[in-house]
């Protein structure tokens, strides 16, 4: 039996190789690209947890106001429609004149328009350069 060794067919070319380099170039150039949009979505994943943080801080801000606002409200009412409990019953029309009066003041005053006051407040607090003086 007589082994035959397989020789090379053949070398590759100069165009060949270069052909290969090209496509790890390519190859190089797609790992780089895929590990800039990893970076780039971890970034951005992160930015939306912080955004998130803080509109669940701005919320609890938010609640916390109205809490302590409605609640206030809700005193005021209480203690309004006590005077006029006592106003009716001492038969004292001008007295219940002036707390039905303020029941409707109250009633018209809106607990959101004084959080745009502290909104406005806030911003106006951030500005930079201003000077203010007390």
């Amino acid at each position: 039996m007589t082994s035959a060794k397989l020789a090379p067919t053949g070398g590759l070319s100069a165009a060949g190789i270069g052909d290969v380099l090209q496509g790890i170039r390519s190859i190089t150039e797609c790992v780089r690209d895929i590990a800039k949009e990893q970076t780039e979505q971890t970034r951005l994943r992160e930015n939306a947890r912080v955004n998130v943080e803080h509109i669940h801080a701005m919320r609890d801000v938010l609640m916390h106001h109205l809490d302590r606002s409605f609640d206030e409200r809700k005193e005021n009412f209480r203690q309004l429609f006590e005077r006029l409990d006592g106003a009716i019953q001492g038969n004292n029309v001008q007295l219940a004149s002036v707390v039905l009066e303020s029941v409707v003041k109250l009633a018209d005053a809106s607990p959101f328009k004084a959080l745009q006051d502290v909104a406005a407040t806030r911003a106006a607090l951030g500005q930079k350069g201003q000077e203010w003086q007390f």
